[in-house]
């Protein structure tokens, strides 16, 4: 192992439309496909002009849009991964040796290129609050929706989650996420699609760590809840927080908990109002 990433340089082409059917098989140096909307964004690890020629020439529609030369550090923010150590649990780097201080469960996380390696406030906080509520009673069935890099919903299951199923709409948080689950051994199944779709999918738990539109999307509609008893919602913004715990209380839930970080990020653990 070593302290670095296995990622260093980013080539990275932006493409009008869904590329995924013309990617072809055995690009050289190809890392992944970010799927935004409807622009495709293509990584290598080194210029890839000719490659990306190929793919235009076998998408009918597809346009190149733009180019960018990014550090790996760079597209994460600025931010090189570090451990993450909270009480119970620690995040740590797969590619570095790490001895966790002792009665920690150690999550071994490999971001790739998607967003969700625990830096976050938002993400932090969520793990905080699944931490509070695991030590509350068993987490039952857990649904993660919006995984990004699998971290919470794989954090469920170290903490004892009989079952979770991890979805997200863009297919490479969806391969970085069981790549994750591989790397733990843990058994989290994962599928790809819009979060909304599995709102009713049975769970005593759900987390979002989602933008407002999507949360908005979640629990505006009057649709059964089938036994859902605890929500951990982050990705909202100061304004969005009100209009969010509006929403959950004309659907029968109570905020337990809040967290907020630089009065920008806001993270809520929200319950049945029948358990307080």
């Amino acid at each position: 192992m070593t302290d670095s990433p296995p990622y260093d340089q980013l080539f990275i082409y932006e493409v009008s439309g869904d590329a995924r059917p013309a990617l072809g098989s055995g690009l050289a140096e190809f890392l992944g496909l970010w799927l935004e909307g409807d622009t495709s964004f293509i990584f290598f690890s080194s210029p890839a002009e000719e490659q990306v020629a190929g793919i235009l020439a076998r998408g009918p529609g597809l346009r190149l849009l733009a180019s960018h030369h990014l550090t790996y550090e760079q597209w994460q923010g600025g931010l090189a991964m570090e451990p993450l150590e909270l009480e119970g649990l620690a995040v740590a780097p797969a590619w570095r040796e790490y001895h966790a201080p002792p009665g920690r469960l150690v999550l071994r996380l490999d971001p790739g290129l998607v967003f969700g390696n625990g830096l976050h406030p938002t993400t932090r906080h969520c793990l905080e609050l699944l931490l509070l509520r695991a030590q509350r009673e068993p987490l039952g069935r857990v649904l993660d929706l919006g995984c990004g890099t699998g971290i919470l919903g794989l954090a469920a299951l170290l903490l004892g989650a009989e079952d979770v199923l991890a979805v997200d709409l863009n297919p490479l948080c969806v391969s970085t996420t069981r790549r994750n689950a591989e790397l733990n051994g843990l058994p989290l199944a994962v599928e790809e699609g819009p979060a909304r779709a599995y709102l009713e999918r049975p769970a005593n738990l759900v987390m979002a760590n989602v933008h407002w539109q999507v949360q908005q999307e979640l629990w505006e509609r009057d649709q059964p809840l089938n036994g859902k008893e605890d929500l951990i919602l982050s990705g909202v913004m100061r304004s969005q927080r009100g209009l969010l715990e509006g929403l959950l209380a004309t659907r029968g839930f109570k905020v337990r908990e809040r967290r907020e970080a630089e009065n920008t990020w806001f993270t809520i653990w929200a319950c049945r109002s029948q358990k307080d």
